[in-house]
């Protein structure tokens, strides 16, 4: 991708996509209709080495109703709702989110993930 001024922009690219657990995701199988799961997307700059953890969770619509019966309000943010689990839906969305965070270097590029998934530097301060 390029800016306007001939410059070329910083992609993302996705190494794996987990459970906290280190399982590949599309081995998980969630034990009924109502689930929740905490993914780790494992995110680099492409074409260079290294990548950062970008987590967010994942639940069925009959957990978040479930979870409605107790509480008159969920959280929604880093939250992706399905109907049911589809670890190819979860990769497709992800790769669609990177798509859209090109940015001038790493640091703004993992700055808009961060809007999609927690990232593991969010909030980071380096010491004075």
């Amino acid at each position: 991708m390029e800016e306007e001024n001939g410059s070329q922009l910083m992609q993302a690219t996705l190494h794996a996509l987990q459970t906290l657990d280190g399982e590949d995701l599309a081995a998980f199988a969630p034990g009924g209709e109502a689930f929740f799961l905490t993914v780790r997307a494992l995110i680099g700059p492409a074409g260079q080495a290294g990548q950062e953890t970008f987590d967010f969770d994942v639940c069925s619509t009959a957990w978040l109703h479930r979870e409605l019966q107790d509480d008159a309000a969920v959280c929604g943010r880093y939250r992706l709702i399905m109907d049911d689990f589809s670890a190819v839906a979860i990769e497709r969305h992800v790769r669609h989110r990177i798509a859209q965070a090109s940015g001038a270097d790493w640091s703004e590029v993992a700055g808009r993930l961060a809007g999609w998934f927690r990232w593991e530097f969010d909030g980071y301060r380096a010491s004075p």
